[in-house]
This record gives structure tokens, sequence and C-alpha cells, in this order.
């Protein structure tokens, strides 16, 4: 049997084992981030036009090309960050902080459509079409707007005024838009002019702009806080994100650190006191090391498994001093050097359990007492296809829509990555199984299945580590 015909034949196998398993998880808690998108499709003429008309601004974006901001507080730190993402074709977000330049982006680039964002809010839309018994979201504020955007399921729910679960169509109070976060999708050869330079992206990817001073400073909402420890029985996982929204400092002298520990510390006592959660922490592009370094010292120890992608692992390896490592990741795609990055992070934290999703592939560092190297692995080949379905439809939707992403090809480079991981681990199975072992961990990799012109991706790394972790 051919490679691409096993790993085809454990595809099948996996989706078809794991979805009736979901109706056995409890629930899922997701948090602490829903918002709205705008969904903007990034159009070169525009954004030239807009430079052509203030020289001043173009003259600034020109002198910064090949810089990355570590927030946006003016018109050229959003388009030299959009540039950046471009040129690379890296997934990048960066916050907004001042409202003149929100209303500067509103204004001149506005957006095609609204849609739902935030990882608890896409990962809730996304959960809620399986068929888990509970999905409890986060969402503050919920206004009539952001109900709207949730699906409407059965099986999804918000913590009501009263302490009750109940869905967002009806649970809201209020109405208006408080934070939007501009996702600027591009395809992949897109061809972008800033004065003599002709950036082109070298893949489909987007650059997120967020404007969300509500959440800015991550302080839990205090109804949910309230009633939420009553509930914690119903349900097996807790997966938190949305600490990318956090800033530096704040114009009231506080900090980060002020707002990071108290949500550590309301995890630490969720955790003791109800020790069968399983808690997944889904990182996101942070910008700012200090606030990098403070959910390694402060969330990490605290939750079982981590999910990143190989952006998010470069930025920590070289807030660890591992310049060496992060340059070896991003500029010969080694599958040994993405290993050894994880497995530095995870002596690092102890993280029982790291995912990795990149372009291509998957790979998880798990402890061999978390889970079995089997399950990990079916867990993240279901995982995979709910992405290539989604990425092909827009949506998750139903079975037969799922089944559908197993038609989606295999990445390309799949054999020479299963290859070079079975060389580093000893273990010439590993390329038939994608199940090894190292140092009493199991190292689980799977080639992920490719859509060519995807219809959506924000989101996309939401769905694959939320479903991963369930199953898996």
């Amino acid at each position: 049997m051919s490679i691409k015909s096993n790993w085809e034949t454990l595809y099948q196998n996996a989706v078809h084992k794991n979805f009736p398993a979901l109706e056995s998880v409890p629930g899922v808690i997701v948090g602490f981030h829903s918002t709205i998108d705008g969904l903007k499709r990034v159009i070169p003429e525009e954004i030239e036009r807009i430079l052509s008309e203030d020289p001043t601004l173009e003259e600034e974006v020109i002198r910064r090309l090949g810089t990355i901001p570590s927030e946006i507080r003016t018109p050229a730190d959003l388009l030299v960050g959009l540039a950046s993402s471009l040129q690379n074709g890296k997934a990048l977000q960066l916050m907004i902080r001042e409202k003149a330049t929100y209303e500067w982006v509103m204004q001149h680039l506005g957006y095609d459509e609204i849609r739902m964002g935030g990882t608890s809010g896409n990962m809730a839309n996304s959960l809620a079409p399986l068929p888990l018994p509970k999905i409890l979201a986060y969402a503050n504020p919920l206004t009539r707007e952001q109900a709207e955007l949730f699906v409407d399921s059965a099986n999804l729910f918000v913590i009501n005024q009263t302490g009750d679960l109940e869905h967002p169509h009806t649970a809201w109070q209020g109405e208006g838009i408080y934070a939007i976060h501009w996702i600027f999708e591009y395809p992949k050869g897109l061809k972008l002019t800033i004065g003599d330079t002709v950036l082109t992206s070298p893949r489909a990817n987007r650059f997120i702009a967020a404007w969300n001073p509500v959440n800015n400073k991550l302080q839990i909402e205090a109804n949910f806080a309230k009633h939420l420890p009553g509930l914690l029985d119903e349900f097996s996982h807790f997966i938190v994100s949305g600490f990318h929204i956090l800033s530096e400092t704040y114009p009231d002298g506080t900090t980060w650190l002020d707002y990071l520990r108290p949500v550590a510390r309301f995890l630490r006592e969720t955790k003791k006191t109800h020790a069968h959660l399983q808690f997944h922490y889904e990182f996101a592009s942070i910008a700012s090391s200090a606030i990098r370094q403070g959910i390694i010292d402060h969330i990490l120890p605290t939750v079982d498994s981590l999910g990143l992608n190989e952006v998010e692992l470069c930025a920590i390896l070289r807030d660890q001093d591992e310049q060496k490592l992060a340059r070896d990741i991003e500029t010969h795609t080694s599958m040994a050097a993405v290993l050894r990055g994880l497995e530095r992070l995870a002596d690092r934290t102890g993280l029982r359990r790291i995912q990795l999703h990149d372009l291509g592939y998957y790979l998880a560092l798990v402890d061999a007492e978390f889970t079995d190297g089997e399950k990990c692995r079916d867990g993240m080949l279901f995982a995979a296809t709910l992405a290539a379905s989604r990425s092909t439809i827009g949506k998750v939707g139903s079975y037969e829509d799922i089944l559908a992403g197993l038609d989606v090809p295999l990445a390309d480079k799949t054999t020479e990555r299963l290859t070079a991981l079975a060389e580093e681990l000893g273990s010439p199975s590993f390329i038939e199984t994608g199940i090894g072992s190292k140092n009493g961990r199991h190292v689980v990799f799977v080639p992920t299945k490719v859509v060519a012109k995807p219809v959506l991706t924000v989101g996309l790394g939401d769905l694959i580590s939320s479903s991963s972790l369930i199953l898996g």
C-alpha cells in the first residue's frame, strides 16, 4: 500500500469512528473571547489608492516596510502590519489601540461582511454542528448584534443574568457593536505595490486588526465568574484564549500583569476544585514578548494542553533565547527542528500536551500518561477533515459535508516530512502510523489536507485545536 493510500485509509477510519464518539463528551466550555469580525478581502488597488492620496502616509509605510509594529496606533501601523503579513504569507494579529485609527479603518476600508469572531465564538459555532451534548460560550457584552452571530443550535449556551444556561439568541442584553476585529484576507499570488516594491503573497492567509476596548483588560465578566462554578460538573473540557487583546500598559497606570494574574488565579482555583476538567490554552499572535512570557509563567503551568502555530512557536522560542532553533524552523522547514522546539517548550512549562498546526501538517507532543498515541492521532485526523471541509464550504456542516473533506488531497511534502521524523525518532513504522515516542512522550504527526482555494481561513486554528483535544 502506498503512503498516500495508507493515510487515506487512516483518515476514513478516524472520521467514521470519532463522529459518533462526540456524543459521549459531557460538555465543552470556551472562553474568554467572542467578538464581531469584519471580513475584508484585500484589494491592492484600494490600498494603493489610499497611499497615493496621502503622500505622507505612503512615505512612512515605504520607510517601515519589513518591520512589524507591536500594536496599531496609527493608519501607518495598520498598513505596515498588513504588508508584512502579506509579504511573508504569515497570519498576524495586532490590536488597534486608538479610537481615531479605528474610525480611519472604518471610513477608508470598511468591511465586506460581518461574521462571528473571537476564539470562543469561532470555537462555539464550529463545534455546535457536531453531536456534542453541551457547549458553553463566553461572550461579553452579549448584545443583540453579537448574539445573532451564534448559530441556531440546541446544544449551544451562554450563562444568562440569573445564572442559568440559555441560548444566546434569547439571552442577549442591549444593542450595539462595541468591538470589531477586521480580518484582511488575501489569496496566494496577490500583488501589492508600495512605492517601488511589489509584494507578492506566497500563500493565502490573513491579517487581523482588532478593536476591542470592552475586553482589552481581559476581566472576566462578573455574572459569568459568579455562576460558572455551580455548572462545572456538567462539563469535561475548558478551552481558554483571548489573551492577545491585552495591552502592555493602560492610561490608568495599570499593566497587563494586573489583569493576567486574576485570570490565572481563576483558572487555578477552578482546576483545583474541579480536577476532572481538561484545560487547554489556545495561543494567538501576541506581539508583546512581555505578555507572551506572562502566558508562559502564569497560564501554561495551570493548563494541561496548548495549541499554537509555527509563527507562535518561533516567537516563544525567541523569548527563550532559542534564536537558532527558531531560524531553523522558519528557514529550513525542518521537522526535526519543529519537534525540538516543542520539546523545549514542554520541558520549560511542564505541559502534558502540545499540538502545533501549520499548513500541511499537525504535530503533537503528548505525555504517555495523558492519552495514547492512536487516540491522539485519530482526533487530529478528524480535526483535519473538519478543517478541510470548512475551508471548502465556509462552515462546519452536516455529516455528509464533513465526509466531503476526505476528498481533499493530502498536502505536498507529506512523504518527506514523515520520513524526516521517522529518521529523527529511529522508527521506520512512523511513516505508516504517524506515532512514535521520545523521552516518555508520544510524538504524533498527521499530514493534513490542503484546500487550494479556501473559502474561509479565519478560525481554522481554533477549530483544529478544539476538536483535536476533545477527541484525543
